[in-house]
Formats: structure tokens, C-alpha cells, sequence
């Protein structure tokens, strides 16, 4: 739990025009494995590597609360509204 830094691992729209040291406040300490890798958006270190951010489709999911990460979630949901 606490503020976690985000490491994308491909130049996607929701972290566009972002830029480096990208903090996220996470609320929990679990977090679940992607049946595909190339689903995973972003990654996280915390006691090990894990998927924080992950894409299939047109439906996008976030281990992190982009509505309490300051300006770095608003900036994350802006880009995601504009879609």
C-alpha cells in the first residue's frame, strides 16, 4: 500500500505526454498475473515485478487509484477520456 512508482513497457495512449518518475497510489498489496504478456501496459516493483497496468481490446485495467495519484492520475484519466 502506499505510492508506487509505474514503468510502461510500450509507448501507449493512456501515458502519453507523461513524463518520467510516474507515481500512483496503491491501496492494496495484491495483485493478479495476466494470462498473456502482451496485455501489460506498465509494471511495478514492489517485493518483486508485477503487471500494473494492462490492455486487451479496447478495455484497460490498473492495479493502482488513478483518482487518488495527484497529478499523475489526472493526467493518466485525462488521457484516457480522450480516447
Amino acid at each position: 500500500m502506499g505510492w508506487n512508482d509505474v514503468e510502461p513497457l510500450t509507448d501507449v495512449d493512456i501515458f502519453r505526454n507523461m513524463e518520467g518518475g510516474w507515481r500512483f497510489y496503491f491501496l492494496h498489496s495484491y495483485y493478479f498475473v495476466p494470462a498473456n504478456d502482451v496485455d501489460v501496459l506498465a509494471r511495478t516493483d514492489y517485493n518483486g515485478t508485477y503487471a500494473s497496468a494492462v490492455r486487451s481490446g479496447n478495455v484497460f485495467g490498473v492495479q493502482f487509484h488513478p483518482e487518488k495519484s495527484h497529478r499523475w492520475g489526472i493526467h493518466l484519466l485525462k488521457n484516457f477520456a480522450e480516447l
